[in-house]
């Protein structure tokens, strides 16, 4: 495990999705008794542990992990792509008329 001191930690973010944190907590905890289950760790160890499973729930349950629910939106604003639509639609209108 690689020791991150408590202040250098990247925060976690709030959940947006409550409808998948009931499934993946449950597995989840079944992971971590099983990472658990016979090993004798320390105090930080543990923390460190409970730490990167908190990560991975958030990042699972805000949707930039496997469970990514809405799709991402274009970055381009509005005007640009009706501008961008506009000059589609000239240029469709001139290969049909030089065809």
């Amino acid at each position: 495990m690689t020791q991150i001191e408590t202040d250098k930690r990247t925060r976690l973010q709030k959940f947006q999705n409550m409808f998948k944190i009931k499934t993946i907590m449950q597995t989840a905890n079944k992971a971590m008794e099983e990472i658990l289950d016979g090993k004798d760790l320390n105090i930080t160890q543990i923390n460190h542990l409970i730490c990167a499973a908190a990560m991975v729930i958030t990042e699972e349950i805000n949707g930039t992990g496997e469970y990514k629910l809405e799709p991402q939106r274009s970055k381009t604003p509005p005007w640009v792509r009706s501008i961008q639509e506009s000059i589609n639609n000239i240029r469709k209108s001139w290969q049909l008329w030089w065809k």
